[in-house]
């Protein structure tokens, strides 16, 4: 042992000589970095021998990587390629010049759970059940879209910017890799009133994990990107935003109105809604940069992967009609009416298909298209011979009910909430009847005819082929198609949501309550 430390002293008194001298120093520099070098070489050799091994074996699956984009809270003339205002999404508008895009697209439900269960599952609100009732966790029983994916031998992630959209909701089924920000930050966000302190680095993890994947899978990526929710941003830079209205004017108006309760008798007036519109775009104008991002951490046009993307969004928003903001208590057009563009199909020429489509159709269309199943219910990938006004296609059905607004009272024993039932509803203190803002409601679509059932109102009837807005009612100006399509509504109503099976719905933690309180979904 004496004479092992005897030779590491003269060693080291060696060294000690050796860096004593400048000239030795360099070379000793230079053979270290020699050694980097090399063993960095090494490394690259190894690491491009693996890419080129896992492209190869990639390259004798034809099948496309799948990238599912949801723009959270993006109604559809938001998007400038769906012509009605300009410049707000130019990565979107690319997709849809070279791709298809659906003119009339509608989501399920004017919410995010029940919107992302249908689109995993491509089941109706009322068939799966999540939205009806209080349930707010898509049960485990269902086969998702993910689940489908990952069976068939595909890589499976996701990355959520809405924490509805996460393991706390059921939706991290199939996914090897599911991550949305944590519950109790976005509890502490909305608690503090700073929405804007948590940031989930979405493209950061989205490159991290495309660094990391097997190359030699196909993989199905979903992405769900918030910016265009609520509470809207004040931007110093807003193109949007009239440039005559002060930044201290419009952070005034933002803070006024917060969005869940500038209802009925509190819509702002018009020069504020339009400042309030404007904030909308600007976020709708970032979540289109992040897309653009997302889409070049793939190097789509250098890659020679097949890729198909859908963007679409889960709901849309109110900004004012009806006396409505946001997209709660609410099937009419804003709140349903989103963008649906589909890019990447082989041998598929760009179009614009102007026949009406819903959300859920996209699960059996990813599914037809990239695994061959389920293609008789897949969306429409040319112009359909026939005329637009028909109603002998499928009817299109959407669901609210006023269940998501309040609390269910298993939650309220749960959570120990005293005196509830004399709760007043502050989202809805300024709304009376009239407003048609109370109970459940469900709409069907028989373009171009839209005939929407309300618990506690009368139906009304309006024709979306020049009324969109739904301003005009024909219930008594077309007594018969009115007479015939609400005799078919109300029979879904009443054997799929008044007398449906009741089901059993998981138990919500505290944390995911809270987290559907903190976004405005329960009073």
């Amino acid at each position: 042992m004496e004479s092992m430390r005897i030779l590491r002293f003269s060693q080291g008194r060696m060294l000690a000589r050796q860096l004593a001298n400048p000239e030795k120093v360099h070379i000793l520099l230079a053979v270290a970095w020699l050694l980097v070098l090399v063993a960095c070489s090494s490394e690259l050799e190894e690491n491009q021998s693996t890419r080129t091994q896992a492209a190869a074996v990639r390259a004798t699956d034809p099948r496309p990587s799948v990238i599912l984009v949801v723009l959270d809270t993006l109604r559809a003339d938001a998007v400038s390629s769906y012509g009605v205002v300009k410049g707000t999404t130019p990565a979107l508008d690319r997709l849809a010049e070279g791709g298809i895009r659906y003119s009339r697209a509608y989501a399920p439900a004017p919410w995010t759970v029940s919107s992302h269960t249908t689109l995993f599952s491509g089941l109706r609100v009322d068939q799966h059940g999540v939205g009806l009732e209080g349930g707010s966790v898509a049960p485990g029983s269902l086969q998702m879209l993910a689940e489908t994916f990952h069976d068939a031998g595909y890589l499976t992630a996701g990355f959520s910017e809405n924490t509805l959209v996460s393991a706390e909701f059921g939706f991290d089924q199939g996914f090897d890799l599911l991550e949305a920000p944590d519950v109790l930050e976005v509890i502490n966000a909305a608690m503090t009133g700073d929405d804007q302190s948590f940031d989930l680095g979405l493209i950061d993890r989205v490159r991290r994990w495309d660094r990391r994947r097997d190359k030699s899978l196909p993989f199905f990526l979903f992405v769900n990107i918030f910016d265009a929710h609520d509470p809207y941003e004040v931007r110093k830079v807003n193109p949007w935003v009239s440039e005559n209205v002060s930044q201290d004017e419009v952070e005034f108006i933002q803070s006024r109105y917060p969005i869940s309760t500038a209802l009925c008798g509190g819509v702002p007036e018009r020069n504020n809604l339009e400042v309030l519109r404007g904030l909308y775009l600007g976020d709708v104008a970032a979540a289109d940069s992040k897309l653009e991002e997302l889409l070049q951490v793939f190097d789509l046009e250098s890659n020679s992967e097949p890729h198909l993307i859908v963007t679409t969004s889960d709901h849309g928003e109110h900004l004012g009609e009806n006396r409505l903001m946001g997209h709660q208590f609410s099937v009419r057009h804003p709140a349903l009416h989103i963008p649906l563009i589909v890019s990447g199909l082989p041998n598929v020429a760009a179009t614009t298909i102007e026949r009406p489509v819903e959300l859920r159709q996209v699960h059996d269309s990813l599914l037809c298209w990239a695994l061959g199943e389920a293609c008789a219910t897949s969306l429409p990938v040319t112009k359909p011979l026939e005329l637009l006004e028909s109603e002998t296609s499928e009817p299109i059905f959407s669901i609210y009910s006023d269940s998501i607004a309040r609390l269910p009272k298993r939650l309220v024993d749960q959570l120990d909430i005293s005196d509830y039932e004399n709760f007043v509803d502050p989202a809805r203190s300024k709304c009376n009847a009239v407003d048609r803002v109370f109970g459940d409601m469900v709409s069907m679509i028989r373009y171009p005819m839209k005939i929407t059932w309300f618990g506690e109102n009368d139906p009304v009837l309006h024709d979306l082929s020049w009324d969109p807005a739904e301003r005009f009612d024909q219930m008594e100006l077309q007594p018969e198609r009115a007479s015939r399509l609400f005799e078919e509504l109300e029979e879904f109503v009443r054997l799929n949501v008044v007398l449906r099976d009741r089901q059993e719905v998981p138990e919500l933690s505290e944390e995911a309550v809270r987290a559907l309180k903190s976004l405005g979904y329960l009073q």
